[in-house]
């Protein structure tokens, strides 16, 4: 991993492909200071990830922090908040919350969340890590040949009757422009412009390869530490391995739409005569 030059913020790689940690970072620098939160959000384009040890933000200044990469939004309905600031999601493992499964925020709407930023607020004594996957690496890995039979397929993300999307399997980057491989195990259905049995042997494989050992990086957390991904260029996975209790408090940024990534972008999109029942 290469670090492209930072006018403000000192930054070391957390992982061979995937994350960088600035190193003692100033809250009050990054709440303030446009140059350092130029810096904070040129670096998270860069290296997807970017972890900021033992900040222990305050719920206004986690908002301000997060606002550093757009605009905060409010949680779905269904979410828990924070019962003083209803920009704050909160996750307490108390109430029965897991999130033990890959996946990207919010793939089953048409616009997800262009950015997480989360912050651990009661930790257990061991465990409850979080691994991140590189889902442009995991692009950029895939055979030649797959990435052909991937240009201008379609995938179904679902979580229920009134929350369904289609993306396109590969997108672009809206910021970078780099390839994205955008299906997840939890919401991603099935490939629709593909036979049934096509889709059945070949989603699966791309959920495997997302997760692969070297897309990845995995944070052990303290209280007060503060992580900031990427949230259309990453997967997350939350370890559920602990006792006691996790909470976490996480803020999220305003996305907008993602167009697919083509390898001639002059090709029509693939055909749609053998969509899947979905």
């Amino acid at each position: 991993m290469t670090l492209t030059d930072h006018s403000v913020l000192n930054l070391r790689p957390v992982s061979g492909r995937i994350g960088v940690e600035v190193l003692d970072p100033d809250l009050d620098l990054l709440v303030g200071d446009d140059a350092a939160r130029a810096d904070l959000h040129r670096a998270l384009l860069d290296h997807h990830v970017v972890v900021l040890r033992g900040l222990h933000p305050t719920p206004e200044q986690h908002i301000a922090l997060a606002s550093a990469f757009g605009e905060p939004i409010i949680p779905e309905d269904h979410l828990p908040k924070h019962p003083d600031h209803p920009l704050v999601c909160r996750f307490d493992s108390g109430v029965g919350y897991k999130a033990d499964k890959w996946h990207t925020d919010g793939t089953f709407r048409d616009v997800v969340p262009s950015v997480a930023v989360l912050t651990m607020r009661t930790s257990p004594a061991a465990g409850g890590d979080t691994v991140w996957a590189n889902c442009c690496a995991a692009y950029e890995d895939l055979s030649n040949g797959m990435k052909r039979l991937l240009d201008g397929r379609k995938a179904l993300h679902d979580q229920g009757p009134d929350a369904k999307a289609v993306h396109p399997v590969v997108v672009a980057h809206p910021d970078t422009g780099r390839p994205i491989l955008f299906v997840n195990d939890i919401f991603a259905r099935g490939i629709m412009n593909l036979p049934p049995e096509e889709s059945n042997a070949i989603l699966p494989f791309l959920v495997r390869h997302v997760s692969r050992p070297e897309f990845t990086f995995r944070h052990s957390w303290a209280e007060g530490d503060v992580v900031v991904w990427d949230n259309r260029s990453t997967q997350h996975y939350a370890l559920f391995d602990f006792e006691g209790q996790r909470v976490v408090e996480r803020v999220h940024v305003a996305g907008g739409p993602m167009e697919a990534h083509r390898i001639d972008p002059d090709t029509s999109t693939a055909e749609t005569a053998t969509d899947g029942p979905w």
